[in-house]
Formats: C-alpha cells, sequence, structure tokens
C-alpha cells in the first residue's frame, strides 16, 4: 500500500510518453490505456506497480483511442468509449490480466462516446 504525504505529488514516467490516458484501477495495480503523442492516437497500455515503482507494458487494446472511460469488474479491465481522433467510439474492450488479452466486445454504446465517465451500480433491476 502507497501512503502519500498531505500536498504532495508524486510524478511518475510511464515508458510511452502520452496525454488523456484512460486510467483505472484492478488488483491494487493502476492502468493508462491509450491516450495522444500529438496527432497520433494509441492503442498501447501500461499497468504501475505501486510496490515496485515499476511501469510495465501489457498487450496493445484493438483500437486506439484518447478519452476513454475505464472501470474495473470481477477481474477484468473494461475500456468504454472514447475517440480516435477523427470520431467518437461507442466500442467496448475488455482486458483480462490472467491472459494479456483484450477482446472487442460485440455489445457496444448506441452512440460513441468520449470523455465520458463509468460507474458500476449494484441494484438489481437498474
Amino acid at each position: 500500500m502507497m501512503v502519500l504525504p498531505v500536498s504532495v505529488w508524486p510524478q511518475w514516467s510511464v515508458t510511452v510518453q502520452s496525454q488523456t490516458y484512460g486510467v483505472g484501477v484492478l488488483d491494487g495495480l493502476l492502468y493508462a490505456v491509450g491516450g495522444h503523442d500529438g496527432p497520433l492516437v494509441r492503442k498501447s497500455v501500461e499497468v504501475y506497480n505501486p510496490d515496485t515503482n515499476c511501469w510495465t507494458p501489457v498487450a496493445d487494446m484493438n483500437l486506439c483511442r484518447r478519452n476513454a472511460g475505464v472501470i474495473a469488474l470481477t477481474g477484468l479491465l473494461y475500456v468504454v468509449g472514447g475517440d480516435d481522433g477523427s470520431s467518437n467510439l461507442a466500442s467496448v474492450e475488455v482486458y483480462s490480466p490472467k491472459t494479456d488479452t483484450w477482446t472487442l466486445l460485440p455489445a457496444h454504446m448506441g452512440i460513441g462516446r468520449s470523455y465520458a465517465g463509468v460507474a458500476i451500480i449494484d441494484k438489481p433491476g437498474f
């Protein structure tokens, strides 16, 4: 577990310099997905381990995307929407850390969305 002093932000250097990552936490690890480096939209993914203070690349997503929503559920990481540099995406990808693979899901949002927040609602019938 990482404990930070008040009013101090640590600086971590990812191996791929990019902006507008989607960010999610799964099993105590921080995932930075996609983003862009100038005009280049990325599909790369890196994971930060606070115990080792290291960033490690994992498998690339299927699609290049930035400004995506990211959420973890039942041991998997979901990436929702974002944009590819020319249009908003309606697609959803899921990452399995056990197999280091991304799967593009057949179900998707009806309309492409970028800069979306995502949440899990545990309420039957909702």
